[in-house]
């Protein structure tokens, strides 16, 4: 657990060099989220123009009992395109806790999508994912559509629906609700 609040550590603290570097150019945005009673997520974002680096945790489907297999953490790099003011496209590549090494592509993941914002407090993101999982040595692939309200300043809503499916496994559905708060 210390090793993977140190590697989030040290991705906030890049953002904060970073966004030091660009000042005016830089948007970033911290959130933590609390859902369905099992699931607390910290995710961070930092933007320069059209290119962003993402670092979040997420939590797997199923856990085989062993704390570590529940806990996945991304650092991810991408390009997002506008189409209109309130659509755009984005594609994005990274390495999560499994990373082992680029070459056999062990702990990699790979996700395209579409993010529509009809309203300034609204978001609604479809995204296709696939992750490679060195551990169990199979590939999940999934389809994730999520939504974002802004209640308040900095409360949001969170909705998150995404459909799993891996090798040799039957699809898996989940579902998740939940609040969060952006620093």
């Amino acid at each position: 657990m210390a090793k993977l609040l140190f590697q989030h550590s040290l991705v906030v603290a890049l953002f904060v060099v970073s966004g030091a570097a660009f000042a005016a150019d830089v948007e970033s945005e911290m959130s933590l989220s609390y859902g369905d009673g099992e699931h607390i997520q910290l995710s961070s974002r930092s933007q320069v123009k059209n290119w962003y680096v993402t670092g979040y945790n997420n939590s797997q489907f199923v856990a085989t009992g062993d704390d570590n297999d529940a806990q996945s953490w991304f650092f991810n790099g991408g390009y997002q395109h506008k189409l209109r003011s309130e659509l755009s496209l984005f594609v994005e590549a990274g390495v999560n806790n499994q990373y082992d090494d680029i070459a056999t592509r062990k702990g990699f993941n790979l996700s395209t999508g579409v993010n529509y914002q009809p309203l300034k407090s609204l978001s609604i993101q479809s995204k296709l994912v696939q992750v490679h999982q060195p551990k169990y040595d199979n590939t999940e692939h999934s389809l994730e559509l999520s939504s974002t309200y802004h209640l308040l300043k900095n409360i949001d809503v969170k909705a998150v629906y995404q459909v799993e499916a891996q090798q040799d496994k039957q699809t898996q559905q989940q579902v998740q609700f939940g609040l969060g708060y952006r620093f």
